[in-house]
């Protein structure tokens, strides 16, 4: 939430250690209960529920309260909860598609287990790791119970995973419980809810006592792009056309049409069913057809003080025919030691996913924004969780952007470029064209 906004004491390692014991008894119990019921039905589901909690709950509070700050959690406990994770990950998956083939049983919890390291080569590691177990245990142990399998799976996983990328760094503590101020990289907003979705700032202006308003006529996602200068960018050699859609964005109509990467689109449909669409975020368009629907975009503004000046500006963009939210952005500009940056954070429930972004000129009137090889530490990913007026902040930097405006024959348009451990597996071709008025 805002700075300054509902302001709460900063926890004590006591508190903090008391709220990772009952959050490690609720997924305990959860955890517990599934396994126990793929090894012993309705009454190993209780037996279950009942070790996870008076296990993992102490072990939960126990490990934090002894953790240093900035510092991961003992690499055998991490071990023992991959092996735990990959076992309630079968277990649902058992529970959820009841006849599942063994050997896709095993690729999907690999691939779950292999996900939550937020890198490519985690994943495709976990893949290989689910399918060769899967298909030793259908050779040499074709009882093996699914809890058992999934348990296997992350047991293996996790070794495996640190012996082949102990040299590659995928997620870097930036900040533990630290002053907002202090971390200027980050956009610190937040969903209180599970949903975010098109009316993200309309609840937000609500909670927050400000004045919302819905993509006025010429508001842009930035004021001016002078905020953004700095060594390498230069606004007056802009092409006016770029200049006028940043300045006066509400003015536009977009096309968007997708590029993947075949290798990834798999993983992204995975992604885009259970997580983006659940949540109303980040849920890019998977195919062409699904892009030809058309894209709404509206800018929406808060003011937080009344006093007729925008504080906030946010950028939606949804699907026209379902309304189904795409994008839903936070835009700020920061400047730091003469250079300027563009931050966009996109709320999550209970988190905040930023990307700090270098604005750069291009042959030329085209502009760029990139997180690659940019030699500045502000640029990149960073996912952050709020505490009262402090966060704690995670960078991944495996994952890189690039957002490339250009003008050919007098038409707009921008190549959106993302990429996973420097492999391009998205891009997302804008046409903007200026309404006309």
């Amino acid at each position: 939430m805002m700075s300054g906004q509902n302001s709460k004491p900063v926890r004590s390692r006591k508190e903090r250690a008391l709220a990772a014991g009952v959050a490690g008894c609720l997924i305990g119990a959860i955890g517990g209960a599934l396994i126990g019921a793929s090894l012993a039905g309705g009454d190993g589901a209780a037996r279950g529920a009942f070790l996870g909690t008076v296990l993992l709950g102490p072990a939960e509070a126990l490990s934090d309260a002894f953790r240093k700050p900035g510092t991961a959690k003992p690499a055998f406990y991490r071990m023992v909860m991959k092996c735990l994770e990959g076992a309630v990950w079968a277990s649902a998956l058992v529970l959820l598609f009841a006849g599942i083939e063994i050997f896709t049983l095993g690729i999907i919890v690999g691939f779950l287990v292999g996900a939550m390291s937020f890198r490519l080569w985690s994943i495709l590691i976990g893949i290989l790791i689910g399918g060769i177990t899967a298909f030793l245990s259908a050779a040499y142990l074709p009882s093996l119970n699914p809890a058992l399998l999934g348990g296997l799976i992350g047991l293996l996983y996790h070794p495996a995973n640190h012996v082949l990328l102990r040299n590659h760094e995928y997620v870097q503590m930036m900040a533990e419980r630290v002053p907002k101020a202090e971390v200027r990289y980050v956009v610190p907003f937040e969903a209180n809810s599970a949903y975010i979705g098109t009316d993200y700032f309309k609840d937000l202006a609500r909670a927050e006592s400000g004045v919302f308003k819905r993509n006025p006529a010429g508001i842009g996602i930035v004021e001016s792009m002078e905020s953004m200068r700095g060594p390498q960018f230069d606004p007056g050699l802009v092409h006016p056309r770029i200049r006028d859609f940043y300045e006066h964005t509400s003015n536009y109509k977009l096309d968007i049409m997708p590029e993947w990467d075949l290798r990834y689109k798999p993983l992204f449909w995975i992604f885009k069913r259970y997580i983006a669409q659940p949540i109303g975020q980040a849920n890019l368009p998977f195919n062409m057809e699904e892009s030809q629907k058309g894209v709404v975009s509206f800018i929406d503004t808060i003011d937080f003080d009344c006093d007729d000046i925008v504080n906030l500006r946010g950028w939606v963009r949804a699907f026209e025919q379902s309304g189904e939210a795409i994008y839903v952005g936070i835009y700020t500009t920061v400047q730091y030691e003469d250079v300027g940056y563009v931050s966009v954070g996109f709320p999550l429930p209970a988190a905040n996913f930023t990307a700090t972004l270098l604005p750069q000129n291009l042959q030329g009137s085209n502009f760029l924004l990139t997180t690659r090889k940019t030699g500045y530490t502000f640029t990149g990913h960073f996912l952050a969780f709020s505490e009262g007026d402090n966060l704690s902040v995670l960078r991944l930097p495996t994952f890189d952007e690039e957002i490339e405006v250009f003008v050919k024959e007098d038409a707009l348009y921008t190549q959106h470029r993302f990429y996973l451990a420097h492999l391009n597996f998205l891009t997302l071709h804008y046409t903007m064209d200026r309404i006309k008025t």
